[in-house]
């Protein structure tokens, strides 16, 4: 069977899974069942996909990998969301109890950042994150973290020293490419060369964004009257045009992140309710052809 890395550089058929309604992450009264997964994961595979990465491993999650190799899925990569450090705890628990079905892990998401936002010395972030991802390179599976362009462009050496590999996280939403899709993954595909030509990154390194959506509306329609199904499925085609290496996302809405985060509310390829949005109809799920 082909490695993680080496799907991740030559198939297109990876997608960014988080479950559909009724699942809530953020307030965690409604924990995925594995019913939910099994239906979720086997629609995704049918429709083309044999990567998926997740995004935590609580709330009924940690059953994810397991299920999708149980549907057919061929690699899974599995995310330590990290909320807190209890949380954390929890989530290495259920690595620990799931590992056999897991080929790659992604400490935290844009740990730096948020612990910035929190008041919080980035130095000592920096070193914690680096500090846990080495913890995990204990199971011998390829390692990377969720990183924010802020951290990179601060700490550099998380790209081109930690871990195995770069997931990079960017949202044209945060840097107000809100209504045109065409700059908004213009500036995607820009920023991950960026990152890939950071002094010191290693000539084999896997530099690829691991979120990277356009959502299709907004709270306030008026405030990006440009977010638009339409629009979402016009981003896919110029990334895909733009031969950089990505993970499709999101699967589904996240309903209840809506208001704060629009990129995962409104980001997804279905609906909340598992419905298609035009951005659907337009994946390439084959080979990268460079």
């Amino acid at each position: 069977m082909t490695d993680v890395l080496t799907a991740l550089r030559t198939s297109r058929a990876w997608i960014d899974y988080g479950p559909a309604h009724p699942f809530d992450f953020m307030i965690g009264q409604h924990p995925a069942t594995p019913e939910q997964l099994a239906t979720e994961l086997q629609m995704l595979h049918d429709r083309g996909f044999r990567g998926l990465v997740t995004n935590s491993m609580t709330y009924g999650t940690e059953a994810a990998a397991r299920i999708a190799k149980d549907v057919g899925f061929s690699h899974v990569i599995v995310k330590l969301w990290w909320a807190n450090d209890d949380a954390l705890a929890i989530e290495k628990a259920n690595l620990a109890d799931q590992i056999e079905h897991v080929d790659a892990i992604i400490v935290g998401n844009e740990t730096v950042h948020k612990a910035v936002m929190r008041g919080e010395a980035a130095q000592g972030a920096v070193e914690r994150l680096h500090a846990e991802m080495t913890e995990m390179q204990q199971y011998g599976k390829p390692v990377t973290t969720g990183l924010h362009r802020d951290d990179w462009a601060r700490f550099p050496e998380i790209a081109t020293d930690f871990g195995d590999f770069v997931f990079a996280n960017l949202q044209p939403w945060w840097v107000q490419l809100r209504n045109d899709p065409v700059l908004a993954a213009q500036w995607v595909a820009a920023a991950l060369r960026v990152i890939a030509d950071t002094p010191g990154m290693p000539a084999d390194r896997l530099v690829m964004a691991q979120e990277a959506s356009f959502p299709s509306g907004a709270i306030d329609p008026t405030s990006a009257p440009g977010a638009t199904p339409e629009a979402q499925a016009i981003f896919f085609q110029k990334l895909i045009e733009s031969k950089i290496r990505f993970v499709y996302g999101f699967s589904f809405d996240a309903w209840f992140a809506r208001k704060n985060s629009p990129p995962g509310g409104y980001g997804g390829i279905w609906d909340e309710n598992r419905q298609p949005k035009p951005a659907a109809s337009v994946l390439d799920l084959g080979p990268y052809d460079d």
